[in-house]
């Protein structure tokens, strides 16, 4: 049962977890202006912290009450896109909901932003829907492959990209070899002679040459992957 009698009177203590400040962060990506809570973004990237963090500090001491929106000190967000910004906010904000869920391109915005400041734990969230979730049905192998080497994504989310390369018919196209690196171009074509002359095998089944394939793609690119229940 509940105590109806009111408990006695103490100092009350602030939370240690729960504990806002009020302070409003003003952003400019490219033409767009953004005000939000600092609390996300400072705290989930030291990154952002240690490049920005001293600029807003400043920038609060120095606003009045009176100040208007548009004699705010702004932060400048330079190299980063409207799309970009826009995905993390909606990451923060509305990920929480069951029904939660955002386009492939939001996805990949979301990587370039996370990986370029470091929001480790978000980026994560980023590369499994980009690798293992809606992205790795929609978005082509070689799409993939250059995702992983721009932001640095290690090899293992690829498997499966660079799995399709090797077995499809037809050789990398120039328009699809200007993005990837020399090495990775090198090693498709390294890891495809090795597939075809397994392949032409007699009686190779569908489970074997997968197997085969995916022994090669882990040999040629020296992926360890951890056994099962690691």
């Amino acid at each position: 049962m509940f105590d109806s009698n009111p408990p006695s009177y103490t100092e009350p203590i602030y939370h240690p977890q729960f504990r806002f400040s009020n302070d409003i962060a003003a952003f400019q990506v490219q033409n767009t202006r953004f005000r939000v809570h600092e609390h996300f973004l400072f705290t989930y990237s030291s990154v952002f912290r240690d490049k920005y963090g001293q600029q807003f500090k400043s920038s609060n001491s120095n606003t009045s009450g009176n100040k208007r929106p548009e004699d705010e000190n702004v932060i400048y967000l330079d190299g980063v896109s409207v799309l970009e910004f826009e995905s993390l906010l909606k990451f923060f904000y509305e990920s929480w909901q069951d029904s939660f869920s955002m386009p492939i391109m939001r996805w990949v915005a979301l990587l370039a932003i996370t990986n370029r400041f470091k929001f480790t734990e978000v980026e994560f969230r980023a590369r499994r829907e980009i690798f293992e979730g809606t992205g790795s049905r929609v978005i082509c192998p070689v799409s993939r492959v250059f995702l992983a080497e721009k932001h640095a994504v290690p090899t293992k989310f690829i498997i499966p990209a660079l799995e399709d390369l090797v077995r499809r018919t037809e050789p990398l196209q120039e328009m699809e070899v200007v993005n990837l690196s020399s090495e990775t171009v090198a090693r498709i074509g390294v890891a495809r002679e090795k597939y075809v002359r397994e392949s032409s095998r007699m009686l190779a089944s569908e489970a074997w040459l997968e197997r085969v394939v995916h022994d090669i793609v882990k040999s040629v690119w020296c992926i360890k992957e951890a056994p099962p229940g690691a």
